[in-house]
């Protein structure tokens, strides 16, 4: 069975502990690992502490779960988290719940996870981030690593919901959008409910058609940052992989840090298939021959980017076989 891996991000005070807190006083937990991302002593309600092994504090949780402290590399943790004895009549884990610091950007975190070592146990890996409704996300102060963490989210759970009116909440659910159209966004009044939704296992649906659809509700409902930029992306001529993989070494190394989020399905010449190309900042998946889906896929991409527009990509990137566009209806349909 395969386990999922979910790196929980948000930033200072959006509400990450108590979400998971909440979520582990929930019955049914028990085939769940934390992995707490700070130093110190591991500050879970209801914790019962435990003999640890290789060096790694290892509790568990009054509820069955194990939890540890990331005090050494994260494959490391990982590794002993999942081959650690489970308590007695525990289930084996369904899931791992990384909490990492609230200034932390999830690209590198899923650099290192990488590793051939985590890749051989085949974890499902996604990222859940909070979104603090009193005091926003996005504020210019913490705009850069709280962009990074919305817009590489899977799932964006929204917290304090009770502490604002209808209003303020359409007007937060449009920023997140605005930020990343591919996140599911979590804004249930009924707490309960949004700790259980919160980290259930993501769909298993097209993610390409999920792109798509996004890109095309952004457009038409007209959702957007002003420092955040979907765009679209148009083949301009017939391309090998090599071009295309050109281009997107091209991208990241222009964008940097500036750099969101990246999803595309390129037809390239040397492949009967076209390729799934997706990255959390500049850390790339590794692309996907869409083999076998019995679809007949049209090019689609999408890229979000900070600080940056369009016409300057295409202008230091010319020639590129992809070039890109503010994403609008017209564009993506």
């Amino acid at each position: 069975m395969s386990v999922d891996l979910i790196i929980l991000s948000g930033f200072l005070g959006s509400g990450k502990t108590t979400l998971l807190v909440d979520f582990l006083k929930q019955e049914g937990g028990s085939d769940t690992g934390v992995i707490v991302n700070e130093v110190g002593e591991i500050g879970i309600d209801g914790a019962i502490i435990a003999d640890g092994s290789d060096g790694i504090p290892m509790l568990t949780l009054a509820n069955g779960c194990v939890c540890c402290s990331l005090r050494s590399s994260l494959v490391h943790t990982v590794g002993v988290l999942l081959d650690s004895p489970r308590p007695a009549g525990a289930p084996p884990f369904r899931r791992i719940i990384l909490e990492t610091s609230g200034l932390s950007k999830p690209g590198p975190i899923i650099a290192s996870l990488a590793d051939p070592e985590i890749s051989a146990r085949k974890l499902r890996v996604s990222v859940v981030s909070t979104y603090d409704c009193v005091t926003g996300s996005l504020n210019a102060e913490t705009f850069e690593e709280a962009a990074a963490q919305l817009a590489a989210a899977q799932r964006i759970v929204f917290t304090k919901v009770d502490k604002v009116d209808s209003r303020s909440l359409e007007q937060h659910l449009r920023r997140a959008a605005g930020v990343n159209p591919l996140g599911q966004i979590v804004a249930e009044t009924d707490r309960s409910k949004a700790v259980a939704k919160a980290f259930s296992s993501m769909p298993e649906s097209d993610p390409v058609d999920r792109a798509l659809q996004a890109l095309r509700n952004t457009a038409r409902q007209g959702l957007a940052h002003p420092r955040v930029h979907v765009l679209a992306g148009t083949v301009q001529h017939e391309a090998s992989w090599s071009d295309v993989a050109q281009w997107l070494d091209d991208l990241a190394g222009l964008c940097g840090e500036r750099l969101l989020r990246v999803k595309a399905l390129v037809p390239v010449t040397d492949c009967p298939e076209p390729i799934l190309i997706q990255s959390v900042g500049t850390t790339f998946s590794a692309p996907r021959r869409m083999a076998g889906k019995g679809k007949d896929y049209s090019a689609a991409c999408m890229v979000i980017v900070r600080d940056l527009d369009a016409e300057y990509i295409n202008s230091v990137l010319q020639g590129a076989p992809i070039t890109l566009a503010q994403a609008t209806t017209q564009s993506i349909l």
